[in-house]
């Protein structure tokens, strides 16, 4: 492999300059533990271009495989790892840079094929960006053949006022957020609880009008809180504070970690469209199992979340689509459907949320290669022990966590005397959760419903289940019965 000088990674990079890429102090000390040759097989480098590579010893049987490409012209670095941590770059990558900064990397001459093979699908990726860039230039050229420079000129200035314009606005809108807390903290919250939902829905009325509606969406799930009949103040409280984390998170926004801020950004409204998650997120390609989806209701248009997981690490992405109510998605993906894709990852704290690049079905029916399509049993799980470690660490990375996807290897319905007594049991760990089936305000019957058909599916035997896993207990979709995927929803 020729490869071209990367002036950039020519000159080592010094530890500290590693160090400022970890999202996090704690991904910096991990990091650091992994910058020995102790764990390390098979690794090497190539300075000259900027590409390190290597085989990390992790809990699992197989070693964890790492690749890194140095950017160009400082430029952000490429990381490509096989672990399931949600961080970027993880603690993998950041060892493997720090050992080559400290001159424990070896040179190799040729990288192995799979690190290759990464190369070429990047290097396919950026044609393909620069191929559509080409295509829109020329449009834009062909829309007027006399194109006037101070018409772009003022195009371009005007877009940068609208900008502004929506930022000052948020600003302020979260200025009245701020105070809004602050005098219900000073006044006291049975006022609020007794005032009903007018309130909120003012506030929230006014967040809407400064163009902030994700916020608008979180308070108005403050009304939750107050109804609950255990231990509302304590939720309300909690509630109120992560609203002033948000607000104070958006004002330091600068100065946060680009995946922090990238979630702040998202959580206040100001969300990253299908064409820039493409442009600039993480891709990852392989086969993906569809493990299930869910619609809900979001003012007038309906949103679908469709969960995938990726065949060989087990890595979860969720796909989001919107229709108006009554009409068909874009996205019409059955739980158990396998999927040979890309799929590019929003730049987030918790990088879940994904797009499709390019994607096949594979149809085991069609007359195709069947080494290309063999079935997928069933999805890679674990226990609930590891689903509350999973949901700590999100937590830790972004604060603002509500609930993860999770997948339990081996899980059985218990059937309690009450709704709110049903559990989910985990055959393969000894715990136990509550079964939350009216969660996210679902109707009583068709929660009844979910229970009921959790049970027949599962025949009261351990079976695969995923679901969305947080403190208060898990919210099934999708359960294995013989291999076949059954959805809840």
């Amino acid at each position: 492999m020729a490869g071209t000088i990367n002036p950039a990674a020519a000159q080592r990079w010094s530890a500290d300059r590693v160090h400022a890429l970890a999202p996090d102090p704690a991904s910096q000390r991990a990091g650091a533990k992994l910058a020995s040759p102790a764990p390390w097989s098979g690794y090497g480098a190539r300075s000259g271009i900027g590409l390190l590579w290597g085989d990390c010893k992790g809990s699992g049987a197989k070693p964890y495989q790492v690749t890194v490409e140095l950017g160009a012209d400082q430029g952000a670095p490429a990381y490509a790892c096989s672990c399931p941590s949600r961080k970027f770059p993880c603690k993998h990558a950041l060892g493997l840079m720090l050992l080559w900064s400290a001159g424990g990397v070896p040179e190799a001459e040729e990288p192995p094929q799979r690190v290759q093979d990464w190369l070429e699908a990047r290097r396919e990726r950026a044609q393909r960006s620069e191929a559509r860039k080409a295509v829109a230039t020329g449009r834009a050229a062909a829309e007027g053949d006399d194109a006037d420079p101070t018409a772009a000129r003022k195009a371009t200035e005007a877009a940068e006022r609208r900008t502004a314009q929506r930022i000052q606005r948020i600003d302020a809108g979260l200025d009245d957020l701020e105070l809004w807390l602050c005098d219900q903290v000073r006044s006291g919250l049975t006022g609020l609880r007794a005032a009903g939902y007018r309130p909120i829905d003012d506030l929230s009325r006014r967040l809407i009008d400064a163009q902030a509606g994700a916020l608008a969406a979180r308070v108005r799930e403050l009304t939750h809180c107050l109804n609950a009949s255990e231990d509302w103040p304590e939720r309300t409280l909690a509630e109120f504070s992560l609203l002033h984390l948000l607000i104070q998170g958006w004002r330091n926004r600068e100065s946060l970690p680009a995946p922090l801020a990238a979630t702040v950004r998202r959580r206040i409204g100001l969300t990253m469209t299908a064409a820039e998650i493409a442009e600039v997120g993480e891709h990852a390609s392989g086969r993906w199992l569809v493990l299930g989806s869910r619609d809900l209701a979001a003012d007038k248009l309906v949103e679908r979340r469709v969960w995938l997981q990726r065949e060989a690490d087990g890595r979860i992405a969720m796909l989001l689509a919107f229709a108006p109510a009554g009409q068909a998605f874009g996205i019409a993906l059955p739980a158990g459907a396998v999927l040979a894709a890309e799929l590019a990852f929003a730049p987030d704290a918790v990088p879940l949320r994904a797009v499709l690049v390019e994607h096949a079905v594979l149809n085991q029916d069609a007359a195709v290669d069947q080494d290309a399509v063999s079935v997928l049993d069933g999805p890679q799980g674990g226990t609930l022990d590891e689903a509350a470690a999973g949901f700590a660490a999100a937590l830790a990375a972004d604060p603002w966590t509500a609930a993860v996807p999770v997948v339990l290897d081996s899980a059985v319905p218990l059937v309690g005397a009450k709704p709110e007594a049903w559990q989910i049991i985990d055959a393969k760990g000894g715990s136990r959760v509550p079964l939350l089936a009216d969660a996210d305000g679902m109707d009583p019957t068709r929660a009844e419903q979910l229970r009921q058909t959790l049970l027949a599916c599962s025949g009261g035997h351990p079976a695969p289940l995923f679901g969305l896993y947080r403190p208060a207990g898990l919210t099934p979709i999708t359960i294995w019965n013989n291999g076949q995927a059954a959805s809840l929803w």
